[in-house]
């Protein structure tokens, strides 16, 4: 029977950054995870700030490529870069990403063990059952962190439902020779992905991660596939798949249980990006673990109190944004995206575009009378009007 301070559910970058900083505190701490090949990483585009990556705290073995800009594609078939000399974000391997963090993390004592789930939550023990040969262990922690993604077996076991909100994913990496290995393409349009939008993330001159990401999940497949034709590739079987959900919680959880990443729905709805809040929120659960017995008010409260701060509200804002886009169709949202051939605002966009903080960018630039007057009109009367007070405050 084990009898850690500390039980970390999930040995993606959520979990091992959390048990990393928890057990650089004097936590003992075990990381569990139900893969035996831990380092292998769900479907992600890995394209992140370079700012994220400093948080991060990883090694420059992981980057694969830097990026400049971005070229927006209209439903319309119109095309807009924005770039510029300055480097504006990196593409990582996320495999090694993983394999790095838990090196970390082992390098501050915690424990791994691969093959196991959460089978049960029993009192204060957690049973845990091997994948393969379906041996049980028996853990008593002190304190729990559910990094278990978006369908938690944590959240399930402890009584508290998914409130999140499911996008749809699906990405393959293949050959794909790029006129420029430093620019993004994405794409909006409902053909492509309904809801949300597809993504070309090039790797190298001759590599990239085509994928895109759709609230209606019965149309992955014929939406990359209509995705594939427009770059005229031919149809890919060789796929990753998985969910993202956006939305944070309000709701409490027990007084010894932290949830951390997806599993937490720290996830930014503008991008489906989640490396940008763990690499804050992961840090703050890890050190709430650690301060537990110096606080005056419940774990819980302590932690939620400080990641809402972090990150919280702007994700929280950030859904207006996404359900904007959710509301406008095609030809609406190509006229609204016209506005990027005004040279004074894509030269404003190119100088201040920050993937991390989107919703601070689109309130600046809603400022601008024109903007602002288009979108509303292409918007319902109700969040029109909750966009106007939200974005004009």
């Amino acid at each position: 029977m084990d009898k850690p301070d500390l039980l970390v559910v999930g040995a993606g970058p959520a979990g091992a950054i959390s048990a990393r900083v928890a057990a650089s505190h004097g936590v003992n701490t075990l990381l569990i995870d139900k893969k035996l090949d831990i380092e292998k990483s769900t479907t992600c585009g890995g394209l992140i700030s370079a700012n994220t990556w400093n948080n991060l705290e990883s090694s420059s073995s992981v980057v694969l490529n830097q990026i400049h800009g971005v070229v927006v594609h209209s439903p319309d078939d119109s095309s807009y870069e924005l770039s510029c000399s300055e480097k504006k974000a990196v593409v990582i391997n996320r495999d090694k990403l993983n394999a790095d963090l838990l090196s970390r993390a082992q390098g501050q004592g915690v424990k791994i063990k691969r093959g196991y789930n959460l089978a049960k939550l029993q009192n204060k023990k957690a049973i845990l059952n091997h994948v393969r040969d379906n041996s049980q262990l028996t853990c008593i922690p002190k304190y729990l962190i559910g990094a278990d993604g978006p369908r938690s077996d944590v959240r399930r076991l402890s009584g508290y439902q998914e409130p999140f909100k499911l996008l749809y994913a699906i990405q393959v990496e293949t050959v794909y020779h790029s006129t420029s290995k430093d620019l993004v393409h994405v794409f909006f349009g409902k053909e492509i992905a309904p809801g949300f939008f597809g993504w070309v993330i090039p790797t190298s001159a001759r590599q990239a991660r085509i994928g895109l990401a759709t609230s209606e999940g019965h149309r992955l497949l014929s939406c990359l596939s209509n995705l594939l034709n427009k770059l005229d590739l031919p149809s890919q079987h060789d796929f990753q798949t998985g969910v993202i959900p956006i939305g944070t919680s309000s709701e409490p959880t027990a007084e010894n249980i932290l949830y951390v990443g997806d599993a937490a729905g720290q996830v930014k709805p503008t991008t489906g990006g989640g490396l940008y809040p763990i690499s804050k929120t992961a840090k703050i659960a890890g050190r709430a673990i650690a301060k537990t017995s110096s606080i005056d008010n419940s774990l819980s409260t302590y932690y939620r109190k400080r990641w809402m701060k972090k990150v919280g509200e702007e994700l929280e804002k950030e859904m207006l944004l996404h359900k904007i886009l959710g509301q406008l169709s095609d030809r609406q949202l190509a006229n609204l995206l016209k506005i990027l051939n005004d040279q004074s605002i894509s030269s404003w966009l190119i100088n201040r575009g920050d993937i991390d903080h989107l919703y601070k960018l689109a309130k600046e630039l809603l400022k601008q009378p024109r903007i602002l007057t288009n979108l509303l009109k292409a918007l319902p009367k109700r969040l029109g009007l909750r966009l106007r007070k939200e974005l004009t405050s």
